[in-house]
């Protein structure tokens, strides 16, 4: 009896066995947790934002106003979720299920992933030289104002509604930020596979 019980005990949840167990899923999958923590953080803090709007420009209920994210630290909801978002992009490449489609993907597509990556990294560095130029003409216009309500009109045609200069620029910012993120780790990847080839061939040699 004293041998079954004891047996029991262990497969119970509090054994050491099964903690160890469960330690060792966390961290196999410490990215994965991280990559969709900051991610559902990055989509509370903008749909917690938008519920209170402050007023009609794009993007200006998420600059005007500062959140605790810590105990003393202040931030701007646009600033967290761009944090946010960049960590989850980041977090989410080096997750394994991602890492090994990358490293299984033919040499054509990781081709193609790169030169899209500096696209999108050609794009927004104009954006940023853009909304940097614009906001500095602007407050040399208006004159000492708080940088924070600058906006901009242009172009009627395509965008009725002014958006927030703050706001586009922070999130263009972070997009080039995670295209530069994503040609290194193409590069990485690209580096990986070249030397896995070449242990193989040399062990082919051998």
């Amino acid at each position: 009896m004293a041998s079954r019980k004891n047996s029991t005990r262990l497969k119970g949840t509090g054994s050491p066995t099964h903690q160890i167990s469960f330690l060792k899923q966390m961290r196999t999958h410490s990215f994965s947790i991280l990559s969709l923590g900051f991610g559902v953080a990055a989509l509370a803090m903008l749909l917690g934002s938008t519920y209170a709007p402050i007023g009609s420009i794009s993007g200006e209920n998420l600059v005007l106003i500062e959140v605790q994210v810590l105990p003393g630290f202040y931030m701007k909801p646009i600033t967290f979720f761009t944090f946010a978002m960049f960590l989850c992009f980041a977090f989410g490449l080096y997750t394994p299920p991602t890492r090994q489609r990358f490293l299984r993907a033919p040499a054509g597509v990781l081709r193609t992933v790169y030169i899209g990556a500096w696209l999108v990294a050609m794009g927004s560095a104009f954006e940023i030289g853009y909304n940097l130029v614009l906001w500095s003409a602007a407050l040399a216009v208006q004159g000492a104002i708080n940088p924070d309500i600058v906006y901009n009109p242009f172009p009627l045609s395509a965008n009725p509604t002014p958006i927030n200069v703050v706001f586009a620029a922070k999130i263009v910012v972070a997009i080039f930020f995670m295209a530069l993120f994503l040609i290194d780790y193409i590069r990485r990847i690209d580096r990986i596979k070249q030397e896995t080839a070449l242990s193989t061939r040399l062990g082919h040699h051998g």
